[in-house]
């Protein structure tokens, strides 16, 4: 690659990043989601070589770190982020260069093995999904926030954000046991999260139901459907391609981190 140059974003830069994006969808969705719909909490440097994009960092919330691109751009986009404990979401090829700067501390996902966990991209379609149907499944909106705020255990504004898409639960004898939502939609794509059951009753297959009825919603749409996965949450992995779900074959590693301590010449 040639030398890389970065430029900070601004209009005159912001169409060509976009045409970068959209070229693959599935791997830049949160770049898109965040610069479309939460410009005012995001800070963006772009790599060009030869005038063409490369890369990019999405520094999100003043947390987390999101870097997509050649793997050559991961040292000068990094030198223009002061973050010390952030989280970050990058492409397999992106450790080596992350390591030089920042400290893997702890995996986003607790079935990791590991401090760093391997996030599988997975898809499913109108021709392959496979819908699974239980009693008491239901839609949910921002009217349910206290309730799914007590089952998740979460900050109440956190869970007005989680229903803020399209979300489904499951109750069983009234009381709610088994959540999903898709709170991000970009345009025609949906991502599912927060899937969730109640420890006491995994097993009977709720999270699948729950997720059917939600995927069904949203292919019902029109729309496309994906989410992402811990490469060590087997049980997961299971209800999705039980579902119909298949690999996409994009992978991505998130974790936690601590800034490396610059050592100075004497």
């Amino acid at each position: 690659m040639n030398q890389v140059q970065l430029v900070f974003l601004d209009r005159d830069v912001e169409k060509k990043l976009f045409e970068f994006m959209n070229m693959d969808r599935i791997r830049n969705f949160w770049g898109i989601y965040d610069l479309k719909y939460m410009r005012d909490k995001t800070r963006t440097w772009v790599a060009f070589s030869n005038k063409a994009v490369v890369g990019y960092l999405v520094e999100h919330d003043r947390r987390i770190l999101h870097i997509r691109g050649d793997a050559e751009c991961v040292a000068p986009l990094l030198k223009n982020t002061y973050l010390a404990t952030p989280i970050f979401n990058i492409e397999s090829t992106h450790l080596s260069w992350v390591k030089k700067f920042y400290r893997p501390t702890e995996p986003t996902d607790a079935t990791s093995r590991g401090k760093v966990t391997t996030y599988l991209s997975m898809n499913v379609s109108k021709e392959s999904f496979i819908p699974i149907k239980l009693h008491g499944v239901q839609e949910m909106g921002r009217e349910n926030a206290e309730e799914v705020s007590n089952f998740l255990g979460r900050e109440p504004s956190r869970v007005v954000d989680l229903l803020k898409g399209l979300a489904y639960g499951l109750y069983e004898k009234g009381r709610l046991v088994s959540f999903a939502a898709a709170p991000e939609i970009l345009e025609d794509l949906a991502i599912i999260r927060g899937v969730y059951t109640a420890p006491d009753l995994r097993g009977k297959g709720y999270a699948t139901a729950v997720c059917s009825a939600l995927v069904g919603k949203i292919l019902k749409l029109g729309m496309e459907v994906i989410l992402y996965v811990s490469k060590d949450n087997a049980p997961a992995i299971q209800i999705y391609r039980k579902l119909g779900f298949k690999e996409t074959g994009h992978v991505f590693l998130s974790f936690k981190a601590e800034k490396r301590e610059v050592k100075r010449q004497s």
